[in-house]
Parts: C-alpha cells; sequence; structure tokens
C-alpha cells in the first residue's frame, strides 16, 4: 500500500506539471487540507474525489471534467515513454556490436551405442531320454551340477542289459527259422529252376520238354536206321564183288586146303582146286567198299549231329527233373512272402534293439560342457526306467547368448552382425547380435517390443544362466562424416538448421541429421568442411545480422 501511494503521489505530480506547461489559463486545483482526501490506485489512473456533501453542483461538476482530463493525459505520457524506451533500444542494436563464437566444421567420428540389458540363456538345450527298459545301476548328477562332455550321466544293470540282448537275438533266429522252414535244403537247386513259375507254368514246361525229347529221339532212331540200312548195302557188295566168291573171313579155310566151306557159284573161276587170278579193277572195288564200310561203322558211333542230339536230350530230362522235384517242393506264393516280409520286420527291430543295448552299456553321456537344469525325480539309484522316459536336460555353456527387448525406437538401429559388449557377474564378454524377430510383443507395461538374439563369442566356464546381462550394442557408426554438437542444432517448424558465419554476417543453413546421440550429430547435408558454425548463444541472432568473432 505504501508503494501504491507513492506512486499515486509522483503520477499526479506529473500530470500537473504537464498541464501547467500545456497552458498558462488552466485552473489551479486546490485541495482542501481540513477534509478527509481518499486516493485510489488502479495502476493505470488515479482518481481524486472529496467526501464532502456541502459542496454544491456546480462545483463538482468542474471537478468531474479535471479529472477525466488528467486521464487522458496520464494514458499518453505511458504510451509516448513505452514507445520511447523501444525505439531506443532498437537503434542502440543497430548501432551496438554483437560479438558470438564459432567452431569449424571438420571430419570426425560418430557411433551410436545402445545400453540395454537382457538375460544370459542358452542357444541349446538337450533333453535326454532313455532307449531301454532297464534299472538305473548309478546317478551322478543332480540339478544345477555343470558337466562336460562327455561325463557319464547315469549308468544301467550290465545283467539286465545282458538279458535283453539274448532276447533280441533269439527273436531274429526264430524269424530266420521260420521262413527257412519253408522250404527244404534239398529242393534249393530245383526251386531255382521253377523260381519266378506257378504251378500251371511248370506243367506246361514239363510237357513241352517230353515233347521235345521225343522228338529229337525219332530224328536219332530215323539217322540212325538210314546209316545201318547203307552199312548192310555196303557189306552185300562187298561180298559180290569178291573176287573168288568166297567171303573174305572164309578163304582161311580155302587156302589150307579145307573144302568143307568153300561154296562155289556156277560162274565160279576156280578149277580143279586152283584159283584164277582176280582182275586189278576187281581188287581197287574190293578195297574201296571196305573203306565205305568203315567210314560208314564209324559215323554211327561217332555222327556229331546224333552226339549234339543226345546232349540236347540229357539236358532236357535234367531240367525236367528238378522242375517235377519244385513242383513237389512248391510254396504258396502268399504264405511265403508274408513269412519273409514277418522275418525282415523282426530283424529290423531287434537289430536296433541290439544297437541300442549295446550303447546302453556306456552309460548316458553329456554330448557337451553344460549344466543340468531339470532332472525327474523318479531318476535314482535302483529305479527301473521305462523305454522312452526323460533322464535329463542339459544347457549348453558351449553355445551362450543373451535375450533383449529392443523398443520402436532403438529397432531401426539395431541389425544383424552387430558388435556388442556384454557384461554378466562383473566380467566382459564379447557378442554380436544373431537375430532380430520379425514380431513384436508387449511386455508388462503394454509396451510393444521386439526380442533380439546376442550371442556370447566367447563363453567360459563362469557365466551363470538366467542373470542379467548388461550389454552395450555398438548400432550406428561412422567415420569422416561431419558431426557437431547437439546444442549448435536449432528446430523450427521447417526443421534443423544452425547458424553460420559467412563475410560477418549471421547465416541460416538447413541441415539434415544423420546418427544422433544423446551429444552429438551426423550432419549428412547442409554443411562442409571449413564452414564457420555459431557455437554461442543464438537466441538474439537474425539471419542477416553482422556479428564479429569473439578474439
Amino acid at each position: 500500500m505504501e508503494e501504491n501511494k507513492n506512486l499515486e503521489e509522483k503520477v499526479v505530480d506529473t500530470a500537473v506539471d504537464t498541464k501547467e506547461a500545456e497552458s498558462k489559463d488552466t485552473a489551479t486545483v486546490n485541495i482542501a487540507t481540513d477534509q478527509n482526501v481518499i486516493k485510489e490506485t488502479t495502476g493505470a489512473s488515479v482518481e481524486i474525489y472529496d467526501e464532502d456533501d456541502s459542496i454544491d453542483l456546480s462545483d463538482s461538476t468542474k471537478k468531474k471534467k479535471r479529472k477525466f482530463k488528467k486521464r487522458y493525459i496520464l494514458f499518453g505520457v505511458l504510451a509516448l515513454g513505452v514507445i520511447g524506451f523501444i525505439i531506443g533500444r532498437i537503434n542502440a542494436a543497430k548501432n551496438s556490436i554483437v560479438t558470438v563464437e564459432t567452431q569449424e566444421v571438420a571430419l570426425g567420428s560418430i557411433e551410436n551405442i545402445l545400453s540395454i540389458s537382457g538375460t544370459v540363456e542358452s542357444a541349446e538345450n538337450k533333453n535326454y531320454f532313455t532307449e531301454v527298459s532297464a534299472p538305473l545301476e548309478t546317478v551322478n548328477v543332480k540339478v544345477g551340477d555343470k558337466v562336460k562332455a562327455g561325463d557319464v550321466l547315469c549308468t544301467y544293470d550290465a545283467d539286465a542289459l545282458e538279458l535283453q540282448q539274448k532276447s533280441a537275438e533269439l527273436a531274429i533266429q526264430q524269424a530266420k527259422g521260420n521262413y527257412s522252414a519253408l522250404y527244404s535244403p534239398v529242393g534249393a537247386a530245383d526251386r531255382k529252376y521253377a523260381e519266378g513259375m506257378t504251378a500251371q507254368q511248370i506243367n506246361d514246361r514239363i510237357d513241352a520238354i517230353t515233347a521235345e525229347i521225343d522228338s529229337l529221339n525219332r530224328q536219332i532212331t530215323e539217322k540212325t536206321s538210314r546209316m545201318n540200312q547203307t552199312l548192310t548195302d555196303l557189306q552185300k557188295v562187298a561180298r559180290d564183288i569178291n573176287q573168288n566168291g568166297i567171303s573174305d573171313s572164309q578163304e582161311g579155310y580155302f587156302e589150307s586146303g579145307n573144302t568143307n566151306y568153300i561154296y562155289r557159284n556156277t560162274e565160279d573161276t576156280k578149277e580143279n582146286g586152283e584159283y584164277t587170278e582176280p582182275t586189278e579193277y576187281n581188287k581197287q572195288m574190293a578195297l574201296a567198299v571196305q573203306d565205305s564200310i568203315s567210314d560208314v561203322s564209324y559215323a554211327i558211333q561217332n555222327d556229331p549231329q546224333i552226339q549234339a542230339w543226345n546232349n540236347q536230350i540229357t539236358a532236357l530230362k535234367e531240367e525236367q527233373s528238378h522242375l517235377s522235384s519244385a513242383k513237389a517242393s512248391q510254396v504258396n506264393p502268399g504264405s511265403a512272402s508274408a513269412t519273409k516280409a514277418s522275418m525282415e520286420a523282426t530283424e529290423l527291430t531287434q537289430e536296433d534293439t541290439l544297437g541300442k543295448i549295446e550303447a546302453a552299456k556306456e552309460g548316458i553321456k553329456a554330448d557337451f560342457n553344460g549344466v543340468i537344469t531339470a532332472m525327474p525325480a523318479t531318476v535314482v539309484e535302483g529305479a527301473t526306467v521305462a523305454n522312452g522316459s526323460q533322464l535329463f536336460t542339459i544347457a549348453n555353456l558351449d553355445d551362450v547368448q543373451v535375450s533383449i527387448s529392443v523398443s520402436k525406437s532403438d529397432l531401426p538401429k539395431v541389425s544383424v552382425g552387430e558388435k556388442v559388449d556384454i557384461t554378466i557377474n562383473g566380467k566382459q564378454y564379447q557378442g554380436e547380435v544373431t537375430k532380430v524377430s520379425g514380431t513384436a510383443t508387449k511386455n508388462a507395461n503394454g509396451v510393444a517390443v521386439v526380442a533380439t538374439i546376442i550371442k556370447v563369442t566367447n563363453p567360459d566356464s563362469d557365466i551363470i544362466l538366467g542373470v542379467e546381462a548388461n550389454n552395450k550394442i555398438h548400432a550406428q557408426k561412422a567415420d569422416d562424416t561431419i558431426v557437431l554438437p547437439y546444442e549448435l542444432i536449432q528446430t523450427d517448424s521447417t526443421g534443423d538448421f544452425v547458424y553460420v558465419l559467412e563475410n560477418g554476417v549471421v547465416t541460416r543453413k538447413d541441415v539434415t541429421i544423420g546418427i544422433s546421440t544423446s551429444t552429438d550429430a551426423q550432419i549428412t547435408e547442409g554443411l562442409s568442411v571449413g564452414d564457420q558454425v555459431i557455437s554461442s548463444d543464438v537466441s538474439l541472432l537474425t539471419e542477416g545480422m553482422a556479428v564479429v568473432v569473439a578474439q
């Protein structure tokens, strides 16, 4: 209140002085000192009025007019003061020299590193199942134990495995015996002749062989008869041309003087017990006939055609004999096929069982370095495990990864192949982004995130699965590029820009931002190396303003 009263008095005095300067004829205002005066300050004008009810109306009207004139004068004075202040500041600004600081544009490097936490997990989890039904002799691990590749996790009872092996071998032997019983070993060669033939086809072939043999025998008989007839004829000729009409076989008797066996024809040339000498022609004729007789006799025994026919008959008879035996031992094709299929199925099944039993004798072994993450309560020493039941679950410690969730804003910065610095339990590891999911899910807060996998490239036995890992993803990087502090970049409705000093004048340049961090930004367009970007306060600068660089 005291400040308002002082301000009121100053304003009234100023208004009175101004009024006197404009006209000397203006009436002087008399303020009664013996009356109560109330002053009301509104901040824009001041009213002065009297509470004395004895003042007449004419005098009141004059005072009211003076009051309005004082108010208008006050408004004018204040407006002129404000305008003068503004004009003075503008003129002062135009006449003053503004100093600025600049930063020269140069090439540099920028890298965007994302810090995202995640969960350590194994990339491979293997469930181990039993392939035999047998009691467990030993169980060497429990949940949480770390194992190395080749460690024996459990073993089976050896006697139980041996019994199963014998049973499998006997099953194979029985199946083979059932199939072999269909075919006697004696008739194996005979069945080969009839392989693929039906009973009717066997009968038809036997009949055909019989007919073929009969045909060959007839040919042999006919040829042999002709040769024998030829031999008979030759022998008769030989006797006819004999020079003395005596058979050669009987001539010895005649020459020894024995005449009892001599038979003489009427044309015989022998007289008085003496022979006449045969002619040379008769001698040559007799020799030729004897040679022919010898040839025909040899041919009857060794004729090639007859021998070939006989050999053919022998082969046909052998085939006929085998077919007859095969016919007698022939098996129903349907039964034979079913028995064979049963044997083969048994062999496949039992041989697989034998292989599994053989492997079970070595026990269940870890395939890689890992940690036991699950094990049913039924897996204890002495318990009989059924074929196919689960024994253990092992998480691979040689193949470790970190699962992270990437937000929508960070997703464009993350891609497969980017390197990652990983911290697990205070120890540093190296990693690489190997997978970015193609779909988003919502986290507990309802925010859409994308599952991303980071592979730990140098895992060791110190890693504990399930703990949190701190990851620094080297998301984006650019070398030999223009980089500016983010604070030098201005933004308005048209986009990003900077103020550049060119020839002593402030110049606006629109820029395009590439990679950005919390402190720096890559400028991909709008600036060139060597440009002088104004780095000091630009809030009072306008484009075209003349400035100087601070020394």
